[in-house]
Parts: C-alpha cells; structure tokens; sequence
C-alpha cells in the first residue's frame, strides 16, 4: 500500500514544484520508490527531472487525446518516476478541470494500480483549479496534504483568512536573518495554522539546482536547504509510520 503525499501553495510562487521534486528525491534516497504526479499545468515538474523543456506528454494530454495516461510516465531512476501534466493551452486546463468536476475519481480509480509500484506518490496541485485540487486531496483521500508557504506577510494574511483549514503548513524559503521572518514564525508556532515541524531556509542552491535540471541534493552539494529537505522526508516516513499505527497497520 503506498502513501499520498500532495503539496498546495497557500499562494502562487511559493515553490510548490521545487519542493515536491526535492522531497521525491529525499524519499527516493531513503530507499523509497517514488511517483511523483504533477497536476499543475504549468508542467515545470520534469524541468527538475532532467525532462526536455519542450517534452509535450503527459498524463492531461494523454486524456484529452483519448490515449493511455499510463504511457505518459516516465522513470527518472531505478524507483524514481514522474508523471508529468503534459503540454496544454488555457482551453485544455479547462477542459481538463471540467472533467474532472464531472469524474471526481480520475485519482481515485487510478491509485490501486500503482500500488504495487510505489510507497510514495507525490502529487504537485495547481494554485487555483479547485477540481484539480478536489480530485486528489477529497476524492482520492489524500493521506498527507500539505500547503506550502513562505514566512512573509502575504502568506500570514491568507493562511489568517484561511482558519479553518486544517492541513499542515510547511515553511518555505525561511530566513531567520530578517527580523520580519523571525516574528512572523514565532507567531505561527505560538498560535497560527499546525506547521510541518521542519522549514525549509532560504539557500541560492535551490535555483542552482534546477539550473542543472536536477532535484534540490541531486548532488549532495552540502546546503542547507538540502538537508532540510532530508530532514523533511524523515519526517513524512515518521508520518506514515504514525498513520499506520492509527489504522491498525504494519509500518
């Protein structure tokens, strides 16, 4: 049985793709076999996987043009895969999201037939296609959905409008050297949204890194964000371990 890992940014920019690259590299270096879905029509994802900028497949185009979404895939490593978004126009992403208003289970029906493949999947969720989103953290059960945020006054007026949602909020981008990042972070531990008990610092690596189109730690240049990361995807394996014992299971 493998485990649903998806990252919403609390707004756009936060680093949503970035991360859930680097995390899929993580878990992969932790031994884990790894899918990594991008659901974000941006199709940036495979950009951080070696991916050419113009590969045009994907799992939406595979939809739209009435072929296999399974031939979309593409392995990256020996237990590390990506399935990408594929290229699509403003009319697709359209199309795509009213499919999925009126077939809410695409994930759902989909996920039992990686589940000898995979112990993670990781999906990538656009900012603001609420079916996109609706498909994978509802109707698929999402068992650890995540939202990304930067420690910036933007972030803590949405995550203040946004009270009631109670899924945890990973720090990103966090630089404790600004007094403004500092306070903003005490007063989310102090009493604002559950936070993922690892943030993720600010670091010039992570833009190095997709430079060289490769996830944050491909190559174990030593920065801070990459053992963050690292530290991140020891927390998600103590997660499911956690998540498990909840339902009676092994870990």
């Amino acid at each position: 049985m493998n485990t649903t890992l998806s990252l919403h940014g609390v707004r756009g920019g936060v680093g949503v793709t970035t991360m859930v690259a680097a995390l899929g590299r993580a878990l992969h270096a932790q031994g884990e076999r790894v899918l990594l879905v991008e659901c974000n029509p941006d199709h940036l994802l495979g950009l951080h996987l070696g991916l050419p900028a113009d590969e045009r497949r994907g799992w939406a185009r595979a939809w739209l043009d009435g072929q296999d979404w399974r031939d979309a895939a593409f392995g990256t490593l020996p237990g590390l895969a990506l399935l990408p978004y594929g290229l699509a126009s403003e009319a697709d992403v359209a199309a795509v999201e009213d499919r999925l208003r009126q077939s809410p289970r695409f994930w759902a029906e989909r996920l039992p037939l990686l589940a000898a493949q995979f112990d993670w999947i990781l999906f990538d969720l656009p900012q603001r296609l609420d079916a996109h989103v609706a498909a994978v953290n509802q109707h698929a059960g999402c068992a650890l959905p995540l939202r990304l945020a930067t420690v910036d006054p933007g972030c803590h007026v949405l995550l203040q409008r946004r009270a009631d949602d109670t899924r945890r909020v990973l720090c990103n981008r966090y630089d404790p050297a600004l007094a403004v990042q500092r306070d903003l972070m005490q007063l989310w531990i102090d009493g604002g949204p559950r936070l993922v008990p690892q943030p993720l610092h600010e670091d010039a690596s992570v833009s190095a890194a997709l430079a060289r189109k490769l996830p944050l730690g491909a190559d174990a240049d030593g920065s801070q964000a990459a053992a963050d990361v690292a530290s991140l995807a020891v927390w998600c394996l103590a997660e499911r371990g956690r998540l498990r014992a909840r339902e009676g299971r092994s870990p």
